[in-house]
């Protein structure tokens, strides 16, 4: 494996030489007042193949034409087409100032922004999923914002508790680094029920990257990272309102509010309430189909922008009650209840520091405080649980010779406390982490390539060594080939990452655990294209995620759950092949498919990883009416079979198929929005396809075969919901 590390790493030194060639550089920008730079943009030598694109602050780098005078091209959708005639090697920057398109043909909109985005300008393969994207569905917290998206993976974690997961590259969300603006969100404690505690009307984006990430935001990243970028106080709405409710008795209220105070500063407070107080049982299982729950969740941020400092910082708090479990029982009075306690405290600060004169130079100093206190039972089993988190980045930016070199460097500290119980049994651990890291960016007009590396130690397990490296060839302006390496590194908290296994009569045997380790390799081709007048664009990837240990969460035995160390081998190939087309200019269609091959060496031998299937397809079709007044969204998927762990010991009343079944669900939501105000209705799962006897002996659940966890398909039936959002901008 080593010798295919260092061929990895050599060619894509070989491939990243620098041109001798004659460079035009310029900036683009918006014709307006604002000025702000054009990301993106088409650049490009009239009647040649010579092109590139500006990066993300408007700047392009192209090469000189073979003879002048030459017609250099620049366009981007949403803005006129510029041409500018170039008589000479011009001496100093071109600036290139574009307008908006705002021609109305018949009162019709001439072009509108996609919900998802894939970048041709960074190395790495990122998704930006914006708000467009958030409203096609209900989308009440953060894990159900991935229902319309191929990358990311939702599932139930158990068929009593109603939580959701998310995976990606087929594995779960605990290998993939998932932040709130750089800042951790979802690790430790949160790894269970994180992604529910941020609703999703407070997010302004998420960045979806696949693969090894940036060494800048840490050493955790195995499968990718999932950056949320959350409303900002200087440009979110002064007053925004979201109600809403389904038939099953879920409702949900979110209040933000922001307010400029001057020129420099700007605040924003945030509030969700949601609660389910009505009893489900429509299968008959005596257990609740869905949890009772009550969630209150509140975020207050503060921002400060000057010339040569920016600063935000606020603080943030969650509170949840949740009881599920039997409701009824004709054995016993004896009932199974489940009840899981949440309480959540964060305190935050980003600061920038800017120097004017140079503008390519900054220094980011950022940190968080987190307190999670967890109370669970399950049944007869409790865990309960308790983290306190500190986490500081501090980072120098620069450039190196010229601005095709850029180096970001600097240093982070990494601070956790645990205490937990479960059942009888007292044990927690204290991590403390200090490291280093630098990371240098090489930019020409067709490629780009990142190499970084940081150095930690970890006060348990000692110092380890994280190297990541990306690189990206642009062989035309809307095309993009990418590679990248990269290792991860992360500790393991088994209770509570698969806290869906409590649900079971399993007994839990855990041996000393080491620390996860992986090497992740991928490679994507992107290309966009028009075709007709019309945007259309193609992505393809594959990954592979290689462990060098694991901690092995074995199912295979009915009577345990064992976590251990990887004796053997563990790896997931992830192959993605996505297509977005504007079929017209009201209606977009996006289509993807993938398949995984994921398997571990168990005790019992090499298996595939249970619960996850191997195929998967995904079609996402929206319309939308002139001047967005009525918005139609209709979301399918296709599952494949996924295997299924032996319960071959229990008693013949009890055991299940090997396998699961393939099955389609269908999500559609109608949206009528006016000045002010748009409601929504939508169903999820008109298909009203529910796994068979999710609970494998529901009729006693303090017996030897009582399993809530072994869950492949959707837990409830057909939900109907309505809502509104108010808004004043």
């Amino acid at each position: 494996m080593k010798k295919y590390q260092f061929l990895i790493l050599l060619g894509c030194f070989l491939i990243a030489k620098i041109s001798a060639a004659q460079k035009v550089q310029g900036t683009i920008s918006e014709s307006n007042k604002s000025k702000s730079p054009i990301p993106g943009a088409n650049v490009y030598w009239q009647n040649t193949t010579t092109g590139t694109f500006s990066d993300e602050n408007g700047n392009f780098e192209i090469a000189e034409p073979s003879q002048f005078p030459a017609t250099l091209m620049v366009s981007f959708i949403g803005y006129q087409t510029d041409s500018i005639t170039v008589k000479s090697l011009p001496k100093s920057k071109l600036e290139i100032k574009l307008s908006k398109d705002v021609k109305l043909k018949e009162f019709e909109l001439t072009e509108r922004e996609s919900s998802t985005k894939i970048d041709l300008v960074n190395p790495l393969l990122v998704e930006t999923l914006n708000k467009n994207e958030f409203t096609k569905a209900a989308c009440c917290n953060i894990s159900e914002s991935f229902e319309t998206n191929a990358s990311v993976d939702v599932n139930f974690t158990d068929a009593v508790s109603g939580t959701k997961k998310i995976q990606m590259l087929g594995l779960d969300g605990i290998y993939t680094q998932i932040q709130a603006e750089n800042l951790p969100m979802i690790r430790g404690l949160s790894s269970a029920f994180g992604l529910t505690f941020v609703p999703g009307t407070w997010a302004e984006s998420i960045q979806i990257k696949k693969g090894a990430g940036s060494v800048v935001n840490g050493y955790e990243s195995i499968t990718g990272q999932i950056n949320v970028e959350l409303l900002k106080p200087d440009n979110a709405e002064q007053l925004f309102i979201n109600v809403y409710g389904n038939e099953k008795g879920r409702a949900e209220l979110n209040i933000h509010g922001a307010q400029k105070l001057n020129d420099k500063w700007s605040t924003m407070t945030l509030v969700h309430v949601s609660n389910q107080s009505v009893a489900w049982d429509n299968n008959d299982d005596t257990f609740l189909d869905m949890p009772l729950k009550t969630q209150f969740n509140f975020f207050n941020r503060w921002k400060y922008q000057g010339k040569k400092q920016v600063s935000q910082f606020g603080v943030k708090g969650v509170y949840e009650d949740m009881e599920a479990g039997q409701i009824s029982s004709t054995e016993t009075n004896r009932l199974y209840k489940i009840g899981v306690l949440t309480k959540q405290f964060e305190v935050f600060s980003k600061n920038g520091f800017l120097f004017p004169e140079q503008p390519y130079k900054s220094i980011g100093i950022i940190n968080s405080f987190k307190y999670h206190n967890h109370e669970s039972k399950y049944g007869d089993k409790k865990f309960n649980a308790e983290q306190m988190s500190g986490y500081l980045n501090a980072i120098y930016q620069t450039r190196m010779v010229n601005e095709k070199n850029n180096v970001k460097l600097g240093g982070s500290l990494v601070y956790d406390h645990y205490d937990k119980n479960y059942n009888d049994s007292l044990f927690g651990r204290e991590e403390i982490v200090p490291g280093i890291f630098t990371e240098y960016a090489l930019t020409t007009a067709k490629s780009a390539l990142v190499l970084g590396a940081r150095g930690d130690y970890h006060n348990l397990y000692g110092a380890f060594f994280t190297p990541r490296v990306h690189y990206k060839y642009n062989f035309t302006p809307l095309s993009a080939l990418r590679f990248s390496v990269g290792r991860g590194f992360r500790t393991a908290n088994p209770y509570i990452e698969n806290a869906n296994v409590m649900a079971s009569s399993r007994r839990v045997i855990s041996e000393k655990l080491a620390p996860e380790i992986a090497w992740n390799y991928g490679t994507s081709v992107t290309h966009k294209f028009e075709l007709g007048g019309r945007e259309m664009s193609v992505n393809l990837d594959y990954y592979f995620t290689d462990f060098q240990n694991q901690v092995v969460v074995d199912l295979e035995n009915p009577d345990e759950v064992s976590f251990y160390n990887l004796q053997g081998k563990s790896y997931s190939h992830s192959f993605q092949a996505e297509v977005s087309a504007q079929i017209t200019q009201q209606l977009e269609i996006k289509a993807a498919y993938k398949l995984y091959d994921i398997k571990t060496d168990y005790q019992t031998g090499l298996k595939e990883k249970p619960l996850v299937p191997k195929n998967r397809a995904l079609v996402n079709i929206g319309y939308i009416t002139n001047f967005d007044k009525w918005k139609f969204d209709l979301t399918g998927q296709w599952f494949d079979v996924s295997r299924l762990p032996s319960t071959a010991t229990n008693l013949v009343e009890n055991q299940i198929s090997t396998s699961s079944k393939p099955f389609i669900t269908l999500n559609g939501q109608i949206t009528r929005a006016f000045k002010r105000i748009e409601f929504y209705l939508g169903v999820e799962n008109m298909t009203n396809f529910r796994q068979d006897s999710p609970i494998i002996a529901a009729t006693d659940p303090f017996g030897s075969d009582f399993d809530a966890s072994l869950i492949w398909g959707s837990v409830n039936g057909r939900i109907a919901y309505g809502g509104l959002r108010f808004r004043i901008q």
